[in-house]
């Protein structure tokens, strides 16, 4: 103890003789080791968070889609062999699906995040959401960033980088998936998923190979797939199908979506007359569906965005012009929630 307190007394003199102060350094030490702390923490709720979203979707995978009619069976037969026989017969498949659609996600989710980097706003890490008894595993991924330091050119880059980055693995998987994706082995015929504009466009230029009843047919090139049941959808296919829909649903330009995001670059203040008129559309959409379909559709999303402010805050500054490509890129994308959304997504059987 001695020796420690000469050698410290040594130290603390040997910085007075250099005109510093030894408890500054000492404070510095301290603040690099918060740091560390702080940092380690950041990553720690969205590695969570991530890693429960792959378990949830693999289980959506391998239960084909249809959770809770597979957990029903168990609870009626008293018994937990249907889980068992799924889980040893799905296992890749399921796999396979969480793992396609996390590259989606993730890449939609990067975008946005590599786009604040990029102009220095502070954001979280993609925060992934799972949802282990719907039929899609997860209720996406999301990024939380401080719009207020973005001016109206920042903001519209950063809510178009995710959708675009999403898409560029997306339709690679989507074609995949329509050529060579087998489907999960199951009994369970309890859905329908109605395909997107998208994918029926893919459809009409690439061969497609769809099981039908358990065998898998060669269809003609020219096929028009407007509805794939979930005992023959396959993990490729259903992760792009995913994927289309979050993008499709999150360019509608409303509150802050991306396609929020995007209007507002677009219009600046006078977004406000869209996001009204969208939000109205949406509100018609979830009644039509109601009626024609016995199957509301999205009503939940109608329900919350009132509780984020149907139209967009302002960003820090309004007044930035976005420049001719920007304007081009931006008005071709608000098309996406018509190339991307189902009319009826999901069929109830």
């Amino acid at each position: 103890m001695q020796s420690d307190s000469k050698h410290a007394d040594e130290v603390e003199a040997a910085f007075t003789s250099l005109g510093l102060d030894v408890d500054e350094f000492l404070v510095d030490e301290t603040k690099e080791v918060s740091v560390q702390q702080r940092a380690k923490s950041r990553w720690k709720m969205p590695l969570l968070l991530l890693l429960a979203t792959l378990a949830s979707m693999t289980w959506v995978g391998l239960a084909a889609w249809s959770p809770m009619e597979l957990l029903e069976t168990a609870f009626l037969q008293g018994s937990l062999f249907d889980v068992r026989r799924h889980i040893l017969a799905n296992w890749f498949p399921g796999l396979l699906f969480s793992v396609s659609l996390t590259i989606i996600l993730g890449a939609h989710e990067l975008g946005h995040y590599f786009a604040t980097r990029f102009y220095g706003i502070r954001s979280s890490l993609p925060i992934f959401i799972p949802f282990p008894v719907s039929p899609i595993g997860t209720c996406g991924a999301v990024i939380l960033m401080d719009g207020h330091q973005a001016d109206r050119r920042q903001i519209f880059d950063i809510g178009l980088a995710g959708p675009l980055a999403g898409l560029v693995f997306a339709l690679p998987i989507a074609a995949m998936g329509l050529m060579y994706g087998e489907p999960p082995k199951t009994r369970s015929h309890s859905m329908l998923f109605g395909q997107p504009i998208v994918v029926q466009a893919l459809s009409q230029v690439i061969p497609v190979r769809v099981a039908v009843k358990g065998s898998v047919e060669i269809k003609n090139p020219v096929v028009k797939l407007e509805s794939i049941s979930n005992d023959s959808m396959n993990p490729m296919l259903m992760a792009a199908w995913v994927g289309f829909l979050i993008t499709g649903v999150n360019m509608v330009p409303i509150s802050q979506l991306d396609g929020g995001h995007v209007i507002h670059g677009l219009l600046g203040r006078d977004s406000r007359i869209v996001c009204w008129v969208a939000y109205l559309a949406c509100i018609a959409y979830v009644i039509y569906t109601s009626i024609v379909f016995k199957q509301p559709m999205f009503i939940l999303m109608v329900l919350l965005i009132p509780l984020m402010g149907v139209t967009h805050p302002p960003s820090r500054n309004d007044d930035v012009a976005l420049g001719m490509p920007r304007q081009i890129i931006g008005a071709v994308s608000l098309v996406l929630p018509f190339l991307c959304i189902p009319l009826q997504p999901i069929v109830i059987l």
